[in-house]
């Protein structure tokens, strides 16, 4: 390998790691960004789940989905 190859491969590494660094802060950003959104989805879902329980352990809902059965089977 001669001395160019050799100064050409520092250079391409520079220019590489360069965007590297570059690509990872904007994705770091993003990521800050979305996070509030997230936190923000999950409190829906996690309400959404809790209506789902109350409703899949309310004991009157069984008795009427008992019913329903019974009406329609």
């Amino acid at each position: 390998m001669n001395p160019f190859e050799f100064v050409l491969i520092i250079i391409a590494m520079s220019f590489a790691y360069g965007l590297l660094r570059d690509y990872l802060k904007r994705r770091a950003k993003k990521a800050e960004k979305a996070a509030p959104e997230m936190l923000e989805r999950l409190q829906v879902l996690e309400e959404r789940i809790a209506v789902l329980e109350r409703i899949v352990t309310d004991r009157n809902e069984s008795l009427r989905r008992e019913f329903d059965q019974l009406r329609h089977g």
